[in-house]
């Protein structure tokens, strides 16, 4: 795939550029907006905290992707979640801005390569 940059790198917008992605391509895209609360961000759910940003779907992969910023750091629950998604099989990754073009790369691909790694 060409050269892909991305010139603003907060997790938000790369999440977009992922997204946008993704949607081209022809896969499924699931994730969660958080709702508003009084003056704080409130995402309502069942189950353990840490839950990948991204689940995508393209028959026959299964995508779960954790985004963050350059410097962002998943958390323990965050890295728990990966790993027991992996442990299923299913393809897990923890992607960055400046893994845009790979990130490009493996969505474009038809079959699985290998699972996910970190």
């Amino acid at each position: 795939m060409s050269s892909l940059k991305l010139v603003v790198q907060s997790e938000t917008e790369f999440q977009r550029e992922v997204i946008k992605i993704a949607k081209s391509l022809g896969w499924y895209v699931y994730h969660a907006l958080p709702g508003q609360g009084r003056n704080r961000h409130l995402t309502l759910f069942i189950g353990k905290r840490g839950f990948p940003d991204l689940v995508l779907c393209r028959p026959p992969r299964l995508i779960f992707a954790e985004l963050k910023s350059e410097r962002g750091k998943p958390s323990t629950d965050q890295m728990e979640w990966l790993d027991a998604l992996r442990a299923c099989g299913v393809e897990v990754y923890l992607w960055r801005p400046s893994d845009l073009e790979t990130v490009a790369d493996v969505l474009a691909h038809r079959e699985v390569d290998a699972t996910g790694a970190l």
